[in-house]
């Protein structure tokens, strides 16, 4: 048995040594596009191999109704202005929970805030209190993963640079204008990854060097072709739950990698005064002409970082106990003493129909009794057993801190007028394909102006196998209908809130975690308004894609530009410094042609979106076997 055992550990060592990337390895070219472990679970010492996405790996832990209005309750008590007095304010308090006792008397049960759970959150909000003032931010949604929020993190200063430095790109002529294809000239965008994405059998990576920064677009040309991935490394072969584990994908062709596009991250490097330094080029923001810009973003990304530990910190939280606990829940039998003493007359031959017909009797008259939360201490003071490792913090300027990151970089504008006065929100999604790796994301909401209130709603994939595992009567599963807001063959998916996006707000955000942008539209519709955000997206830093470090430049009109600046050739007349661009073919790309790609990407980010969705319907509950 020893030696089986041996053996059996040997070959996971050895698995788990060749799925480890290497320094320096780049999947897609070194590795495939799929080799990193294929799974997220944390080793014996609570580190994980690598950060969880939404499709292979998270099933998050059901949340009652009750619970989950907890966080809703917490998330508005923090957007008012100086909450953090007020919720040491007994007067102000006692004004909240009058409030509250009013509004719930119209709210059902399952939602209701009671006396309690107002008690419990008091107490969570004064240490999120004390959080903010350590941090700079609070948890908006803190469920299994958490999203956080902050309105001061960034300073006005760094706010009011990233506007004057973005101007240039807006202020255009209209027919320079980028409007996001689809978007009915609403979603202007400033810098956005699907334009000139890295292309899979031809785009050209440096197997050797990098790509510098300063003159970048001399090394346009330069490189090899990147291969394109083989097809047997574009499949998920097995999902989280229980009805796809190990299985196939009921959806068919899979679109969770692309064997076509990858989106282009920059190289972000640590300075020592907790300061960022972009190394390589955000893709389509040209870095001489753009270069106020890029240390405006370098001093938002630094802000970022320490609300990107907390996030991804938050993924690593396994078995953190709830604030309610869902056993708490009884029913009340209002007939039992009726049905105890009908019981002693029947007879025992009596027809089973009539058993059903007092057993459905018994369910009309009763009376489900809400749980209430735990001790606030229960959560607080949590620590975990041996047998699970308590969950490694996430620093990324020291786990990282020679590698530095990967960020990829989106700018855009959502304008309305009085022609076109409303947005119609967005689908539910996470961002990128596996294969670009995305593990957090980041928005920055640097200006708005003339639009009713917007927010960000939020919802996971959760698990099945946590509420079928919970003991109940065959067949009886009304009480986890009602609390949770769930249904028998429904989909195991949960709504945990939504959040609101007001100007000066950063929000970060694990992707394991779908969101959804709500529709909003013009406060006074005689005057035009606009919505302004800076997108960034944060690679896996268990993992290396080919970045703008490793892929020259591809816009052939930066390319266009530098040749025509070489004295040899702008002594030319124009004609035949014209010829001197044109002779490099079909590479670099123009932009005409790149718009045509783009369009074929989202095309196929689209099928992504409807596999998702697959994904997280195929799971649904089933609590008739038992």
């Amino acid at each position: 048995m020893s030696e089986q055992w041996d053996a059996l550990v040997a070959r996971a060592n050895a698995k788990r040594e060749a799925q480890t990337i290497k320094p320096g390895e780049l999947l897609g070219l070194d590795r495939p596009i799929s080799g990193y472990p294929e799974h997220s679970f944390p080793e014996v010492d609570g580190s994980r191999p690598r950060f969880p996405n939404a499709i292979q790996d998270w099933n998050g832990t059901p949340l009652t109704l009750r619970e989950r209005s907890m966080i809703a309750f917490m998330n508005e008590i923090t957007d008012k202005p100086e909450w953090t007095r007020k919720v040491n304010d007994e007067e102000i308090v006692g004004k909240w929970r009058k409030e509250r006792e009013d509004k719930e008397k119209e709210t059902e049960p399952e939602r209701a805030l009671t006396e309690k759970m107002f008690d419990y959150c008091l107490l969570e909000l004064r240490d999120y209190a004390e959080f903010l003032d350590e941090n700079g931010f609070v948890p908006a949604i803190d469920a299994e993963a958490a999203v956080y929020k902050s309105d001061t993190i960034i300073p006005d200063a760094v706010k009011d640079e990233l506007k004057a430095a973005a101007a240039p790109l807006e202020d255009v002529p209209a027919k320079d204008k980028d409007w996001h294809p689809g978007s009915d000239d609403k979603v202007l965008d400033l810098v956005h990854p699907s334009l000139f994405p890295l292309l899979y059998g031809r785009s050209r990576i440096l197997k050797d060097g990098s790509v510098t920064l300063e003159d970048c677009e001399k090394f346009t040309g330069k490189g090899e072709i990147m291969p394109v991935p083989d097809d047997k490394h574009l499949e998920v072969t097995s999902f989280p739950g229980l009805s796809n584990w190990g299985g196939r994908f009921a959806g068919g062709k899979q679109h969770f990698f692309s064997k076509k596009f990858q989106w282009l991250p920059c190289e972000v490097k640590f300075g020592e005064d907790e300061s960022c330094k972009i190394s390589s080029y955000i893709n389509n923001l040209h870095p001489k002409q753009h270069k106020p810009l890029y240390e405006a973003i370098e001093k938002v990304i630094a802000k970022t970082i320490p609300m990107w530990n907390k996030t991804l910190t938050s993924t690593e939280r396994m078995n953190y106990p709830s604030r309610i606990d869902s056993d708490n829940a009884y029913w009340i039998d209002h007939d039992a003493e009726q049905d105890s003493k009908d019981d002693d007359d029947e007879d025992e031959d009596e027809d089973e129909d009539e058993d059903d017909e007092d057993e459905d009797e018994r369910h009309r008259n009763r009376t489900l009794v809400m749980p209430e939360p735990d001790d606030y201490a229960v959560r607080k003071d949590y620590t975990y057993p041996d047998w699970n490792p308590a969950p490694s913090v996430v620093d990324l300027r020291k786990n990282w801190a020679k590698q530095g990151l990967q960020v990829i970089v989106k700018l855009a504008n959502i304008h309305l007028t009085p022609e076109k006065p409303t947005y119609d929100g967005g689908s539910w999604h996470v961002e990128g394909q596996l294969n670009d790796h995305i593990c957090a994301s980041a928005l920055y909401y640097y200006s708005t102006h003339n639009i009713t209130p917007s927010h960000l709603s939020f919802r996971e994939a959760i698990s099945v196998e946590y509420l079928s595992d919970k003991s109940y009567e065959q067949d009886d599963h009304e009480h986890f209908e009602r609390l949770y807001d769930i249904q028998q063959h429904g989909p195991a998916i949960q709504t945990l809130g939504r959040i609101s996006t007001p100007e000066n707000r950063l929000l970060t955000f694990p992707n394991i975690l779908q969101h959804q942008v709500a529709p909003f539209q013009l406060a006074d519709p005689t005057q035009p308004g606009h919505r302004k955000i800076l997108a960034l997206f944060l690679v896996d830093p268990h993992t290396r894609i080919p970045s703008s470090a490793h892929v020259p430049p591809q816009q052939k009109a930066w390319w266009r530009e530098m040749v025509q600046s070489l004295d040899r050739v702008g002594d030319l007349p124009p004609e035949l410094a014209d010829a001197v661009v044109d002779s490099a073919g079909d590479f670099p790309i123009e932009l005409e042609e790149a718009k045509k790609i783009r369009e074929e990407l989202m095309e196929e980010r689209k099928l992504f979106v409807e596999d998702c969705e697959k994904r997280m319907q195929e799971e649904s509950f089933n609590f008739c076997e038992h």
